[in-house]
């Protein structure tokens, strides 16, 4: 393999070689190998054989292009990559040549898209072209081209997502959900947009965001470090409010925390972390639930919450209900 990475290094890998590559490096211990390779190599360079202040601008081309020969040998094969739980990198080096050649040649680059996305019932994680870390929550999905990094740091996200950027000056990353964008140049953040919710949140943790519109050019909000925005799509308003953060972002770390949340709140977080689908008698809607789980099973949950409040489950179909248990409630009153 130590000679692959040179040719590919020297430009001069065969299409066959590349695809060797880049099935290698989805090993931890072989990126770990190649970088050290391609830093020896580096190291090994005249340095005169660049252009003045032309170095930077021929790694980030290198890295332009392999994304682009990843993306094509990725499509060619159909394959589709899911992620769960552990980080997935994709390291994304190529051919390369001289700077202003392959600058005209970038131009021209076909665009292609990366899909990444959460199964229901998992938690995803990915580390972006720009080093920058995303952990995707259940049934929600990502995607960017394949000049992202480079020319862009563009996202658009299905679902909920807490990001940790990398901080660019020059290249703001913009995650798009649904109508709402949300720009930023490094910070760690929260988006929740599932398609079937009427709420579009976005919680700042460190940093700073600036909120905008698809659809409205003078719509614009700056949120400062624990404040959390909401838009409601149907009433077309935007609120913000300071909370705790932890309780918006600590699903990414397995855990969730339910502090003073009504059953009808509480059940649409239980549907997103079990992919089970919930109903409640119409007496239950304003129960008000404490508590915090972390791995716990399904099963665990549903007890813990029939211990804090006087309730009871039944299976019907494919649906678990929660019904008042009135037995238990007879006997809180006689107490």
């Amino acid at each position: 393999m130590k000679l692959i990475i040179t040719k590919y290094l020297e430009g001069c890998a065969t299409e066959e070689e590349q695809a060797k590559l880049l099935t290698w490096l989805r090993q931890k211990e072989n990126r770990i190998a190649f970088n050290s390779q391609k830093l020896d190599w580096k190291k090994s360079l005249d340095n005169q054989q660049f252009p003045e202040g032309s170095e930077k601008s021929w790694s980030t081309i290198q890295d332009q292009l392999l994304q682009k020969s990843y993306s094509g040998w990725q499509s060619s094969r159909k394959i589709s990559y899911f992620f769960r739980y552990a980080a997935i990198f994709f390291f994304v080096v190529s051919l390369a040549s001289a700077v202003y050649i392959v600058s005209n040649k970038l131009q021209s680059t076909p665009e292609y898209f990366t899909q990444v996305i959460a199964d229901n019932g998992q938690i995803s994680k990915v580390e972006l072209p720009d080093g920058s870390m995303v952990w995707l929550n259940s049934g929600s999905k990502i995607s960017y081209n394949n000049l992202f990094a480079a020319n862009n740091r563009n996202i658009t996200l299905i679902g909920e997502a807490y990001f940790e950027v990398t901080k660019n000056e020059d290249i703001p990353l913009i995650v798009t959900s649904n109508e709402i964008k949300v720009k930023v140049l490094g910070t760690k953040f929260n988006v929740a947009a599932y398609p079937e919710s009427e709420i579009i949140s976005v919680v700042l943790e460190s940093g700073k965001v600036e909120l905008l519109s698809t659809k409205e050019a003078n719509f614009q909000c700056h949120l400062k470090p624990g404040e959390r925005a909401t838009f409601n799509k149907l009433k077309r308003n935007l609120e913000v409010n300071e909370v705790n953060t932890v309780k918006y972002t600590s699903w990414k770390d397995g855990m969730i925390n339910i502090f003073d949340q009504t059953m009808e709140e509480l059940v649409e977080r239980l549907e997103t972390r079990y992919n089970q689908k919930f109903d409640y008698a119409a007496e239950l809607k304003d129960y008000h639930f404490t508590f915090t789980i972390k791995n716990e099973l399904l099963e665990e949950t549903i007890d813990l919450m029939e211990k804090i409040a006087p309730i009871k489950t039944v299976q019907k179909g494919e649906i678990i209900e929660f019904e008042l248990d009135e037995k238990r409630m007879r006997a809180v009153d006689i107490n």
